[in-house]
């Protein structure tokens, strides 16, 4: 188990996280102490018509920072299965990258829970929150 760094985040989106993932184009801003910050531009993988970010893409965006604050917990990057995920949809955005914030609110030793707003970069409005469970496969 290697400690997660800014160095090998890429190298983890590429290698880790599955096609569906890669398509949107996230990219990983910054990484600390049970946190995380992801940037997924706008693109015709992650909108819908009109240009407007699609619900699942920003449910992809708010499952992944969640993962990647989790592998900030101290215990380095280690397989994680999302149990549950519950994404509150408050806006459309266009035209902007979203930004995630992600943080732990705790992490066990068979279960961890996580939470990340989603904002537009430019703007600064909130799109989307996100809350989710994630299980440590033995």
């Amino acid at each position: 188990m290697s400690a997660l760094i800014m160095d090998n985040a890429d190298e983890i989106l590429r290698e880790v996280m599955p096609g569906c993932v890669r398509s949107l184009s996230i990219t990983v801003d910054n990484l600390g102490e049970n946190a995380a910050i992801l940037r997924m531009p706008s693109s015709a993988a992650a909108c819908r018509e009109g240009g407007i970010f699609s619900g699942q893409a920003i449910a992809s965006l708010a499952d992944s920072a969640m993962c990647f604050a989790l592998w900030c917990d101290g215990r380095g990057r280690r397989p994680v299965a999302t149990v549950d995920l519950h994404v509150t949809y408050m806006r459309g955005l266009a035209s902007e990258s979203l930004i995630a914030h992600a943080e732990v609110v705790r992490s066990g030793r068979t279960l961890s829970f996580a939470k990340v707003q989603i904002i537009g970069a430019d703007s600064g409005q909130l799109a989307a929150t996100a809350i989710g469970t994630f299980a440590w496969p033995a």
